[in-house]
């Protein structure tokens, strides 16, 4: 699951005006984000496994603190109140759908992982595995995408000429990025991805800031 998070992040404005799409963009990839860090510093661990599944080569076979159910829920709650100190308007709303954002990303991936997502640490371990069946879950990221995108510019209106078809553009960029990675070769070593996958991670932060944040504004 890679694109399909980004629909709720586009879906958020929806809900609550005041909460930017690259807010949400961080939000929904907030797990992956601690991911990333605590698989370069040794705390979490992965196997690159070629055809380990049919769309990803990565066996996640220990992520404990980052993606059990409990700690989804707990990370979800902190960045919530984070965003309640930093908000200016709609603290208590804006916290409850960052926090809602977070935990999106476990809802999503307990879809397509195969039984890597433990219900708390060290407990046992849950997955419906769609990504064993690529046609499934290229279908569920994209939908998921798309409702996203349209959500978002039905709530939202264009600033300018470019508004009108930058969050296209910002959808375009996230399929091109995915794309990217079904031919792009793994990392030499499994420690890699936690780096790689920040900085992309940051990367499309910036794209929605700047094709969607920048470009339009709540209807």
């Amino acid at each position: 699951m890679f694109v399909g998070h980004y629909g709720p992040a586009l879906a958020g404005p929806r809900f609550v005006k005041t909460v930017p799409v690259w807010a949400m963009c961080v939000a929904v990839q907030f797990l992956d984000y601690l991911w990333g860090a605590f698989v370069y510093f040794g705390i979490e661990h992965v196997r690159i496994e070629p055809g380990f599944t049919e769309v990803s080569p990565l066996d996640l076979y220990d992520m404990p603190w980052t993606h059990s159910l409990l700690m989804a829920v707990v990370w979800s709650i902190v960045l919530g109140f984070v965003w309640s100190l930093i908000a200016r308007t709609q603290k208590r709303a804006g916290a409850i759908i960052i926090g809602l954002g977070v935990f999106s990303h476990w809802l999503l991936d307990l879809l397509v992982h195969v039984p890597d997502l433990a219900l708390w640490p060290g407990g046992p371990k849950v997955g419906f595995g769609l990504w064993n069946n690529e046609p499934v879950a290229l279908t569920l990221e994209f939908g998921v995408l798309a409702v996203g995108l349209l959500l978002y510019i039905s709530a939202t209106k264009a600033k300018g000429v470019f508004g009108k078809i930058s969050p296209w553009i910002f959808g375009a960029l996230l399929v091109g990025l995915y794309s990217i990675s079904f031919f792009a070769p793994p990392p030499e070593t499994a420690q890699q991805f936690g780096p790689m996958a920040i900085v992309l991670y940051t990367l499309v932060a910036v794209l929605a800031w700047l094709l969607c944040d920048r470009m339009r504004e709540a209807r």
